[in-house]
């Protein structure tokens, strides 16, 4: 019975981790966050707001030992779906650490609900996949900074 269980949570973390029914598009190219720029359609606000709007912290203490930064990746492609997802955490001095899992947790799925992105085009105009990429900065559990603005 054990086993049984421990093998039902692997394939549950695993699944979650690796989402099989994304896929980036075949004939063009994977950019970088940075250029061409990928957009959202309701911009940096919305965005901003679909995190803060329920981040828990203030109703929950424990939250208040978790001082880091949260970077969640992933990828877009070129119909605005998005796929391979990974978490990342550091503390405020850039090494690696383990923060509160219900705070890891909550923006990897916050990040896996945005929807409405405007896959960007390269030079010659051509819709591509593309790279992106959310950082949290969190003080005592409170929700300081999302980066890129």
């Amino acid at each position: 019975m054990t086993m049984l269980l421990c093998g039902i949570i692997s394939l549950n973390v695993y699944s979650q981790e690796k989402d099989t029914s994304f896929s980036l598009c075949e004939d063009v190219s994977t950019w970088p966050y940075y250029h061409p720029e990928l957009k959202h359609k309701g911009g940096f606000w919305v965005i901003k707001e679909h995190f803060k709007s329920s981040y828990p912290t203030t109703k929950m203490q424990v939250f208040k030992k978790n001082s880091g930064i949260i970077t969640v990746r992933f990828k877009v492609n070129c119909k605005g779906e998005t796929g391979e997802f990974s978490l990342i955490q550091y503390d405020l001095d850039y090494q690696k650490t383990t923060l509160n899992k219900i705070i890891t947790d909550y923006f990897l799925t916050k990040t896996k609900e945005l929807k409405d992105w405007i896959p960007p085009k390269n030079e010659e105009g051509k819709i591509v996949n593309s790279h992106k990429f959310f950082s949290f900065r969190l003080i005592n559990g409170e929700l300081i900074e999302i980066l890129p603005k």
